[in-house]
């Protein structure tokens, strides 16, 4: 049984607007999707352990990775990418730890 290992989930989306896919040559139907990756035990997410972040065209379904964005594309994502932000449960596992930690010192103390 595992109990331990890496997910992901969607973080954001941005819809590019006035930018062609270079496969199907459509206008405007692209989107940029980030997911972020967090390791997990008994599936409660611990910390984070990196971002994947991806173009789709819409109408094709292309999927064109980071590292092959287009210098159109890469603008874009340099843009918006403030706007989407890594969600604080990605970090819940060490949160409630910590309370836990904190919470047998306290009581150790008393």
């Amino acid at each position: 049984m595992i109990i331990f290992g890496l997910r992901a989930s969607h973080i954001g989306s941005v819809e590019v607007d006035g930018s062609a896919c270079t496969y199907c040559q459509n206008s405007g139907t692209q989107n940029i999707s980030q997911f972020g990756r967090y390791f997990h035990i008994f599936w409660i997410p611990m910390f984070p352990a990196g971002k994947n972040t991806f173009s789709e065209c819409v109408h094709c379904k292309r999927t064109i990775r980071k590292k092959e964005f287009s210098s159109e594309l890469k603008n874009v994502y340099e843009i918006n990418k403030s706007k989407i932000k890594r969600p604080v449960w990605h970090w819940s596992g060490l949160i409630l730890l910590g309370i836990l930690v904190t919470s047998f010192i306290i009581l150790s103390k008393i």
